[in-house]
C-alpha cells in the first residue's frame, strides 16, 4: 500500500482539536443550499438516514435537517461537538452527535447517504473505508465533499505565496483526494457535481478569522507574534479591493460519490 501523504497524518489532524479552531469555525463560507439538493438525489428510496464523518461543528448536518429523519453526525473533537450541541442539542431535529474517531464508529444501521465534508482526508483511509460498506443502504453511496472557499479572488496569487510562509504544516504539497484514494485502490468514484457559484459577501475581520480554522493555522499552534504577522499581511492584501471592510465574491461546493473498494469488487468499478 503506498503510504498516506506526511502532510495528512495524525499530529496535523489534531488541530481540529484545538478550542481556536472551533470557536472560529462559523467564519468559513457557508455550504450553497444547492449542495443539499445534489446529496438528497444520491438516496435511494425508503427511510432517510445519514452519517455524517468528520462533522465538525455541525454545519453540513444541520442542513440535512428535514431532509432526513435521522442524522448521525460523529467526529472526535470534544470543542467541535460542544458547539454544535449548543447550536442544536441532539436528539432535536433528528441530530444526534456522537464522539467518536471516524476509524473507531461502528453504526448500528444502515445509511442512505454517508457523507465526509473536508474530512475524510485526515482519517486513516483503509480503517474508515472497510466498515463503510456494511454501513450502506442498498443503492447507497459514500459522498466526499469538497468546496466552500471564496473565489476567485483578486489577490489569489499573493495569497498562494502567503500561506506556505506562515503554515505550521511545513510537510504540505497539494493534492486530489480522489486521486489519492483510487491511488490505493481504496475507492472508484461513480460521479460527481458541483453547486453553481452563489453570492457570499464576509466581513474582513471574518475572513481573516477563517484562515485559523485551517491546517496549519490554529493559534494553539502558531506563536502569537506569527499569528499576528499573518494577519496583518493578509489584512494587506484584501484592503485595497475592500475599503469598505467587505469581502463580496462567490463560493462553491463540489461532490464525488462511489463507492470503497470492498462494494466496488461485487459491483465493478467502471
Amino acid at each position: 500500500m503506498i503510504p498516506k501523504p506526511a502532510h495528512l497524518g495524525p499530529r496535523y489532524a489534531a488541530q481540529f482539536e484545538d478550542e481556536s479552531v472551533a470557536r472560529a469555525y462559523h467564519t468559513r463560507p457557508p455550504y450553497p443550499d444547492a449542495l443539499f439538493d445534489i446529496l438528497e438525489g444520491l438516496m435511494p428510496p425508503g427511510p432517510r438516514t445519514v452519517l455524517d464523518l468528520g462533522c465538525g461543528t455541525g454545519d453540513l448536518a444541520v442542513g440535512f435537517v428535514g431532509r432526513a429523519e435521522r442524522i448521525d453526525a460523529v467526529d472526535p473533537s470534544r470543542a467541535m461537538l460542544q458547539v454544535a450541541r449548543y447550536r442544536h442539542p441532539s436528539g432535536r431535529l433528528g441530530l444526534h452527535w456522537v464522539e467518536s474517531t471516524a476509524e473507531a464508529y461502528r453504526p448500528d444501521r444502515r445509511y442512505s447517504v454517508i457523507v465526509a465534508a473536508e474530512s475524510l482526508h485526515w482519517m486513516e483511509w483503509q480503517d474508515v473505508l472497510s466498515w463503510i460498506p456494511r454501513a450502506l443502504a442498498p443503492e447507497a453511496a459514500l459522498a466526499l465533499v469538497s468546496g466552500r472557499e471564496l473565489g476567485p479572488l483578486p489577490w489569489s496569487r499573493e495569497l498562494s505565496e502567503l500561506l506556505p510562509a506562515f503554515s505550521t504544516n511545513r510537510e504540505y504539497r497539494p493534492y486530489d483526494l480522489v486521486e489519492e484514494l483510487e491511488a490505493r485502490s481504496l475507492f472508484c468514484e461513480r460521479g460527481r457535481a458541483s453547486t453553481a457559484p452563489v453570492a457570499c459577501a464576509q466581513p474582513v475581520d471574518d475572513y481573516v478569522e477563517s484562515f485559523h480554522t485551517r491546517n496549519g493555522f490554529s493559534r494553539e499552534r502558531m506563536a502569537a507574534s506569527a499569528a499576528e504577522a499573518f494577519d496583518d499581511a493578509l489584512r494587506r492584501l484584501v484592503a485595497p479591493h475592500c475599503p469598505d471592510g467587505w469581502i463580496r465574491s462567490e463560493t462553491a461546493a463540489t461532490v464525488v460519490w462511489g463507492l470503497p473498494r470492498e462494494r466496488t469488487m461485487r459491483g465493478g468499478c467502471t
